[in-house]
């Protein structure tokens, strides 16, 4: 039964096994007849004399196992070799002056890749394997590095050492779905010379950034360049963003409109003999802080307009203010405070408005009973959501209404530019009435944004559809004077990487995957407790198995 827990049973023989609470302790001796010598590979059986190795090995059922292995040294017998006495040796137990079984190292070295140091070494001592942190990150430099093979479909991405200040670069093979290799930093030559010490390559995804562009050019000139779809977007709606922020008061005036004719549209179906009914009204939560908020920011506005007109520049202004330039340029360019948002939520009641307002004129306040009536109509609504819809219109009127005064509504505030560019660039149909309503509203004030949300609309129809035959067509109508400049801009950027972007449009590669890699690569370098030096963080990402 002993000899099935060996690692080499016919090479070995136990003499005695001693177990004590914590510590299991076997003592084998070698039994194999003849040696060959680690120098001329001759078979040598003349016993010199032994001596005693300690060996870890694997736990026995949580229980740490020390091997107490009496090794011999043997005669070399062969007049030509150097060597007079040798200790026999034996691969497939441990490597020679280890202290630990092959097989423990194995294990070990398999959760120190895993888990790295600290939870690598918490987690061997509760297996049974008492091991330092470091020895654990020692182990994790010494193993080899993976053999890199010659992709032919490559992905580039740059990943954070550290946010904002210093970033690298890491390189997927899309084929086989793994990470090749990662760099130090993310110059041009340095993507250059790795990608000449790898012939062969015959796709590179990417980005579109310049230092990963003239990296690929240079590096590897005969491989197609395909830019990234996702970043293409995220460049349209840059844009689009963009787009809106410089006509903001148009979604202003537009949002006042469209708040008056969603109003018409919710009450008009319901007949109610109060002229000043209730109307139904979204407040965001927590709008004591919402206040407090806007309070601060409009006085940094002001605050941040009134050293414009000083003539100082928007970096100082950055500077003084401790907000991003970025927010300075884009509050001057706006003319007005740019309104944030607020969060509106949705209620499974919502279609059901018109229904609960006419028994609510009526004088039916009973939550419990509008609960039943809208469920005998086949209404999948809860009663609490009914109670909730009830108790909002107590809070918000004013004496016993309908008699009395409901309180006047409080209008929505107007989109972000951020937000409604998302709701531009996606699909009409999947948007809800008031944002539609919105964007009508906004189309016929600004034709300007009607015209980009058309452009919009189209590239991310090719996108989708991988039609890169009608790139040169929508690139010329971008161009087009009635095109709001920020688009051309867009338009004029897809010029310049024309081969990659007419790649993106027509094949499938892509580079999800990597960035997938990348997500990988933080959470590993999250998990090293601020022991994720380059090299120690290199072997973990690419030991992938």
């Amino acid at each position: 039964m002993v000899n099935l827990l060996l690692p080499d049973p016919w090479g070995l023989r136990c003499h005695q096994i001693r177990i004590e609470p914590d510590l299991v302790t076997i003592e084998v001796e070698t039994v194999t007849p003849a040696v060959p010598c680690p120098l001329c590979d001759r078979p040598s059986g003349r016993v010199h004399s032994r001596y005693r190795r300690n060996l870890g090995d694997l736990p026995w059922q949580g229980c740490a196992v020390r091997w107490r292995l009496d090794v011999r040294k043997l005669f070399c017998d062969n007049a030509d070799c150097r060597r007079r006495i040798f200790t026999e040796r034996m691969p497939k137990i441990a490597a020679a002056y280890a202290r630990n079984t092959v097989r423990l190292d194995t294990a070990l070295t398999e959760i120190a890749f895993t888990g790295g140091g600290e939870a690598g070494s918490r987690l061997a001592g509760r297996l049974g394997m008492p091991i330092s942190p470091d020895t654990l990150l020692r182990w994790i430099r010494r193993a080899p590095t993976p053999a890199e093979a010659t992709p032919q479909f490559v992905g580039v991405d740059d990943w954070a050492v550290r946010r904002g200040q210093r970033y690298g670069t890491i390189l997927c093979d899309l084929e086989s779905h793994r990470p090749i290799d990662l760099l130090d930093d993310r110059e041009a030559k340095t993507v250059a010379d790795w990608l000449v010490l790898h012939p062969g390559i015959r796709v590179i995804t990417r980005d579109r950034a310049s230092f990963y562009i003239h990296g690929a050019s240079a590096g590897a000139p005969q491989a197609m360049q395909v830019a990234d779809r996702f970043h293409l977007m995220q460049n349209l709606r840059e844009a689009m963003t963009r787009v809106l922020e410089h006509r903001y008061p148009h979604i202003v005036a537009a949002a006042q409109e469209a708040a008056a004719a969603y109003t018409a549209i919710i009450v008009e179906p319901v007949q109610i003999a109060q002229p000043n009914q209730l109307r139904v009204c979204r407040l965001p939560r927590r709008a004591t802080l919402g206040e407090v908020r806007g309070t601060y920011r409009t006085e940094r506005y002001k605050k941040i307009i009134e050293l414009h007109k000083k003539g100082i520049s928007d970096r100082a202004i950055a500077k003084q203010m401790r907000i991003h330039r970025e927010t300075v340029a884009r509050y001057v360019k706006a003319g007005q405070l740019p309104e944030r948002t607020q969060r509106l939520y949705a209620s499974r009641t919502d279609p059901y408005t018109a229904y609960l307002l006419r028994r609510w004129d009526e004088g039916c306040r009973n939550a419990a009973q509008l609960h039943r009536e809208l469920s005998s109509q086949g209404c999948t609504v809860s009663y609490c959501s009914v109670r909730r819809r009830l108790a909002h219109w107590e809070r918000h009127s004013i004496g016993n209404w309908p008699g009395g005064t409901p309180l006047k509504p409080i209008a929505a505030a107007p989109p972000s530019a951020k937000r409604l560019a998302l709701s531009l660039l996606g699909e009409r149909d999947e948007l809800n009435d008031r944002r539609r309503v919105l964007i009508e509203a906004l189309f016929r004030r600004c034709p300007e944004v009607a015209t980009a949300s058309s452009l919009a609309h189209e590239f991310v129809s090719m996108l989708r559809q991988r039609r890169g035959e009608r790139l040169d067509d929508w690139i010329q109508c971008a161009w087009d004077r009635s095109t709001p400049r920020e688009l051309r801009m867009f338009a004029t950027g897809l010029k310049s990487d024309y081969a990659a972007v007419k790649a993106a449009l027509t094949t499938n590669w892509s580079n999800g995957q990597v960035e997938g890699q990348v997500n990988r690569l933080k959470l590993i370098k999250r998990q090293m407790y601020g022991r994720a030096k380059f090299d120690l963080l290199r072997k973990r990402v690419l030991h992938t198995g």
